[in-house]
């Protein structure tokens, strides 16, 4: 039996779009953070997003090569520095041996490194340096993700994550993401889903409504972690962030077919448990929209 392969669907000008379905890559990328900044404002991105590596975080990524055939731990803090302690290792026949090769002082502020050993000391520098300079592909995607969170929505397409479903109504904000990504050597993978196939339809309603119903599962989760040592600003966030998402709801309510009420419940339901735990905490009634 011959099986029966259905026809690509066509999307030409005037078809009706749900959205997008997006992924991204940075395979081996390395940029200067200098040029990570510019190529976000040169696409109208928000420059603030690629932060500065703290040089605590920057000798982190160092000891990754640092590491080569020695074991590096972090043995005092202070206001000031970090002190380090090198174990160098060898291998003697069936027996590993084990020797203090310095302590290394981190500056937290200056990222000056200073060791016993002026070879290790320079080494350590250089690294520390060039991790503190150069961002990897980690980073932009983290910068991604957080550009995301500010102005869109990112529906998981797959339980992995890695690729999304991302509304019509963002496709503007997409062309920045796509701008910058080329700005810096990476790739933005773009599937449009038209409106009214039925495959497509069930499969950007079961997205959408994954994703709402995994952010009320974590309001739920929460509340229920709150006691009466929780503070007064953390349950005002906790019922600010509900209200956040019944309007999200309501925005996506296209999107969602029957599975808006399932949700609305749940949403209800969480609410409900915010108003007893603060009664509980408080001993006084709540009113949380």
């Amino acid at each position: 039996m011959i099986a029966t392969v259905p026809l690509p669907v066509s999307v030409g000008a005037g078809t009706r779009l749900l959205g997008e379905v997006i992924a991204w890559a940075c395979p081996g990328l390395s940029v200067p953070h200098t040029a990570l900044v510019a190529a976000l404002e040169d696409a109208d991105l928000d420059p603030a997003v690629a932060r500065e590596l703290a040089p605590r975080h920057a000798f982190a990524r160092a000891c990754r090569v640092l590491s080569d055939q020695r074991i590096i731990r972090p043995v005092a803090e202070d206001a000031t520095t970090l002190k380090f302690q090198f174990t160098s290792e060898s291998r003697e026949g069936d027996r590993f041996e084990y020797t203090l090769e310095t302590m290394l002082t981190l500056d937290k502020q200056t990222g000056a490194v200073t060791c016993e050993l002026p070879g290790l000391a320079t080494l350590a520098q250089e690294e520390l340096d060039r991790c503190i300079a150069v961002r990897n592909g980690s980073d932009v995607t983290r910068i991604v993700q957080k550009l995301f969170e500010r102005q869109a929505d990112l529906f998981a397409v797959r339980p992995g994550g890695g690729c999304y479903f991302v509304a019509q109504r963002y496709a503007g904000f997409i062309d920045k993401i796509q701008d910058f990504l080329n700005r810096v050597g990476g790739r933005l993978l773009r599937f449009p889903v038209p409106a009214g196939t039925s495959e497509g339809d069930r499969s950007v309603t079961q997205a959408v409504a994954d994703g709402l119903a995994a952010v009320v599962g974590e309001h739920r989760h929460a509340v229920a972690q709150f006691g009466t040592d929780t503070r007064s600003d953390t349950l005002e966030r906790a019922a600010e962030k509900i209200r956040s998402t019944r309007f999200k709801i309501q925005a996506y309510s296209e999107y969602l077919a029957g599975e808006k009420a399932s949700l609305d419940r749940a949403l209800e339901a969480a609410s409900h448990e915010l108003r007893a735990k603060v009664e509980e905490i408080t001993g006084v009634a709540a009113a949380i929209a």
